[in-house]
C-alpha cells in the first residue's frame, strides 16, 4: 500500500484521482479547505494560499505519517478576478496557491525512495517569467497572474533536485469540472466557454486514465512533462535551467523573510 497526498481533491482531476488510489488500495490524503466525502479517504483541512498552512501541512504529514509515495498538485481557484488579492501575509493570492504552496510543499513534504510529484499545471506553452513582478500584481489579471504562475512551475519542474522523486508537469487541456465551467461571472463569457467544453472538453474520468498512463510511461525519468498523453518538449525556453536557479533563490529569500516576519 502506498500513501498519496492530493491537494485540491474535493472535486474535478484531484478528486477523480483520489478514488483512482483508493480503489486500488492506496492511503490516500486530501488537503482541503473543506473537507469532503470520499469514503476512506483521510481529509486534512488548510489554506495553501498561505505559507504558514504549507509548513503547518508539511509538519503533520511528517508527525502522522512518516512519508509518502505520491504528491499530486491539484488545487486552483479558477474563478476570473478583475483586481489583485493579497492574502494575510502580503503575497499574491494566485502566485501564493497555484505557485509558492507548490514550491514548499515539493521541496519539504518528506518521501520514501521512488516517489513521485504530479504537478497539474500548463507545461508546453510559450511565456516569460517576469521577475521584476514576480508575483503579478502589477497590471494585473487573473488570466494572465494563472499563465505566469505556471510558467513558475515550468521552472520548479526543470530546477528540482530531491534524490530517488520523479517531477512530472501535467497538462490536461479543458476538463469539464464544476471549478472551469463557473469560471466567468460574464454572461458572455459564461456562454462561450460552455460552448467551448462541449465541443473541446475531457471528461474527469478520461484526464484520470490518461494521468495514470502518463505516470507509468514516466516512471524512468526523473523530470517530464506532459500535455494530454503526449510529452512536451523540454528544449523550450520555459525549461531554462539557469532562470530555475535565479527563481529558486529569489523564492528562498522571500520564503526566509516570510518565516522571519511571522517570528
Amino acid at each position: 500500500m502506498h500513501t498519496i497526498l492530493i491537494t485540491g481533491g474535493t472535486s474535478g482531476i484531484g478528486e477523480g484521482l483520489a478514488k483512482h488510489y483508493l480503489a486500488i488500495g492506496d492511503q490516500v490524503i486530501i488537503v482541503s479547505r473543506k473537507k469532503g466525502n470520499l469514503k476512506n479517504a483521510i481529509y486534512i483541512q488548510a489554506d495553501l494560499s498561505l505559507v504558514s498552512e504549507n509548513y503547518r501541512l508539511v509538519k503533520t504529514i511528517q508527525e502522522s505519517y512518516g512519508a509518502i509515495d505520491g504528491l499530486i498538485l491539484c488545487a486552483v481557484v479558477q474563478t476570473a478576478r478583475k483586481n489583485v488579492l493579497i492574502t494575510k501575509e502580503d503575497l499574491e493570492f494566485t502566485f501564493a496557491l497555484q505557485y509558492l504552496s507548490r514550491y514548499i510543499l515539493s521541496n519539504q513534504i518528506p518521501f520514501n525512495e521512488n516517489s513521485f510529484i504530479l504537478n497539474v499545471a500548463t507545461p508546453g506553452r510559450k511565456g516569460n517569467v517576469d521577475f521584476d513582478n514576480l508575483q503579478y500584481r502589477r497590471k494585473f489579471s487573473s488570466l494572465k497572474a494563472n499563465i505566469h504562475a505556471n510558467r513558475l512551475n515550468d521552472l520548479l519542474g526543470v530546477g528540482f533536485k530531491r534524490l530517488g522523486i520523479r517531477y512530472i508537469l501535467y497538462s490536461p487541456m479543458s476538463v469539464k469540472t464544476v471549478g472551469a465551467k463557473s469560471a466567468f461571472a460574464n454572461p458572455l463569457m459564461s456562454a462561450f466557454l460552455k460552448v467551448w467544453h462541449k465541443l473541446f472538453g475531457h471528461d474527469v474520468d478520461e484526464t484520470v486514465n490518461r494521468i495514470v498512463v502518463v505516470l507509468q510511461k514516466s516512471s524512468t525519468e526523473s523530470f517530464s512533462a506532459y500535455e494530454l498523453s503526449k510529452p512536451v518538449d523540454l528544449s523550450m525556453k520555459t525549461f531554462n535551467l539557469q532562470n530555475a536557479k535565479r527563481l529558486n533563490q529569489m523564492i528562498e529569500e522571500l520564503l526566509l523573510n516570510s518565516n522571519n516576519n511571522s517570528v
